[in-house]
């Protein structure tokens, strides 16, 4: 199945410990809305992404594949069952001028915003550096870490 990773999940080597099977196809483009921080994550002591609508704004980010059996423990580590995050399909547009169908995972009931969890937003700048997302996006992510100090 196909997964539009937008943010800790866009390091390859952080997915591949949660998703084995996992391997890069291209890089994707959700439009339409951004990242906020908008839950607070107690394990990384500071906010966590989801996408919110945003009419006219594009998220960047990586489109893999994942075994399906591998989504079930996904699911479980993004507290599916407990309604924190839901696993919805969306269309996402590759860089080879496609659609693709692919799984997100987002928030329920967003809450905050939240200041951004430092570790977090490192594995989101790593993952980005290391799929060549856009330099103008990565360059954003960049600058809000050092916002952070």
């Amino acid at each position: 199945m196909k997964y539009f990773a937008y943010g800790s999940y866009m390091s390859l080597d952080f997915m591949r410990e949660l998703c084995p099977s996992v391997h890069f196809v291209m890089l994707a483009q959700l439009p339409n809305f951004h990242i906020e921080f908008r839950r607070y994550s107690e394990e990384y002591q500071g906010g966590v992404s989801s996408i919110i609508q945003a009419p006219g704004e594009m998220i960047k980010g990586v489109l893999y594949d994942v075994d399906e059996k591998e989504f079930g423990p996904l699911d479980i580590l993004e507290s599916v069952p407990q309604g924190v995050y839901r696993r919805d399909t969306f269309l996402v547009f590759g860089e080879d001028g496609q659609w693709h169908h692919a799984q997100l995972y987002r928030l329920t009931n967003p809450a905050g915003p939240y200041a951004p969890a430092p570790k977090y937003l490192d594995q989101m700048i790593a993952g980005a550096k290391e799929h060549g997302l856009d330099p103008e996006y990565t360059a954003k992510l960049v600058a809000l870490r050092q916002s952070l100090g």
